[in-house]
């Protein structure tokens, strides 16, 4: 009984380390990246970094940089990007996002986004604007009543 006691406790430990879901898989997080538009994103940081880039080095002749884009693979940041979805989602999860941007509404999202992103940004910083502005009055008045 004691045994059969035993059993069960390991059992009941040991159970859902095994149950646990297996890592999304490169390819499929690759497929995953495409279908969003973040495979993108490579691009979109060189292309956001180039002009700091160039300032920070003025004598550089254009040659230069276009020479410095070529050896640019944005895959390189895909490379590094892989992992991290894998240690946060699993293969089931990649799976079913893949289902849902392989259809219009999905496609629809991955369209808006961009915009959608901007005009939060936007947003966030007015919120933001007005946090500050509550602050500053709420300092005020608290200061204004200390002597």
């Amino acid at each position: 009984m004691k045994a059969n006691a035993i059993m069960v406790l390991l059992l009941c430990i040991i159970a859902p380390y095994g149950a646990m879901a297996a890592p999304a898989t490169e390819k499929s997080i690759r497929e995953l990246l495409v279908l969003t538009g973040a495979g993108n994103l490579g691009a979109q940081i060189v292309q956001n970094v180039l002009p700091a880039l160039k300032k920070a080095f003025p004598s550089a002749p254009n040659s230069f940089w276009d020479d410095f884009m070529k050896d640019v693979r944005s895959d390189e940041l895909i490379t590094l990007i892989i992992p991290i979805y894998q240690r946060n989602l699993s293969e089931e999860d990649v799976q079913a996002a893949l289902h849902f941007y392989r259809t219009p509404a999905g496609q629809r999202l991955v369209t808006a986004l961009p915009a959608i992103t901007q005009q939060s940004a936007q947003a966030g910083q007015q919120w933001g604007q007005v946090l500050a502005q509550r602050a500053t009055t709420k300092f005020q008045s608290t200061a204004a009543k200390t002597p």
